[in-house]
């Protein structure tokens, strides 16, 4: 079982489902729901789908697959392989949501979504310069719980130093630090979507 099955597919949908759901539900909140919550999911699923549809048609839904598998358009071992990666994937970002982190709190919480939003916008950018999906992936990561700059390294440092030589209150120790633990969060967070743009996307 699973002998012809495509790991590098298998993998997409675990990851392109666990994206969907923790982006997606993390702007849903911020946004109170309604249209702007339903529009940032939307958004979510445009962006996998131009990253994660040509690897493996960015299903990222048990129903999707199921109707798949039923047309004849996937094999039978696919199809349960691809639910159990999507179910997988759903399950990893709903535990991982509550505040941003159930489990984590404070810096570390900022920590982790860091990493994630990060992981993200890089994985994303490294894939496709469509401007629809570019300019997408920044919709969704501004609309997340912290919004852009914790998943751009660069913002927050210049916002440090232009808070610590140029403004007339300096930052709280609790502020700083929670601007050093974006900081290395979007930096692993880097690393983290090249390395599934490489190993994964390619």
């Amino acid at each position: 079982m699973f002998e012809d099955t495509n790991t590098k597919a298998v993998s997409a949908e675990a990851m392109g489902t666990f994206f969907l759901v923790f982006i997606g539900l993390s702007a849903f909140v911020t946004l109170g729901g309604g249209f702007g919550g339903a529009f940032a999911f939307g958004v979510t699923l445009m962006v996998l789908m131009h990253v994660m549809g040509p690897i493996s048609g960015c299903h990222l839904n048990p129903a999707v697959s199921i109707g798949n598998f039923m047309s004849n358009k996937m094999s039978q071992d696919d199809a349960i392989a691809y639910v159990l990666a999507q179910i997988g994937g759903a399950f990893i970002a709903a535990a991982a949501i509550g505040g941003t982190f159930d489990f984590l709190s404070g810096d570390m919480a900022i920590l982790g979504q860091a990493v994630v939003g990060t992981t993200f916008f890089v994985m994303v950018l490294l894939t496709t310069s469509d401007p629809w999906a570019v300019g997408g992936t920044l919709f969704v990561m501004t609309a997340m719980a912290s919004g852009f700059g914790d998943v751009n390294p660069g913002v927050l440092a210049g916002g440090a130093i232009e808070a610590n030589l140029l403004a007339d209150t300096a930052p709280t120790a609790e502020a700083a630090s929670a601007t050093m633990y974006a900081m290395v969060g979007g930096v692993i967070g880097a690393i983290a979507g090249w390395a599934i743009k490489d190993n994964v996307l390619d």
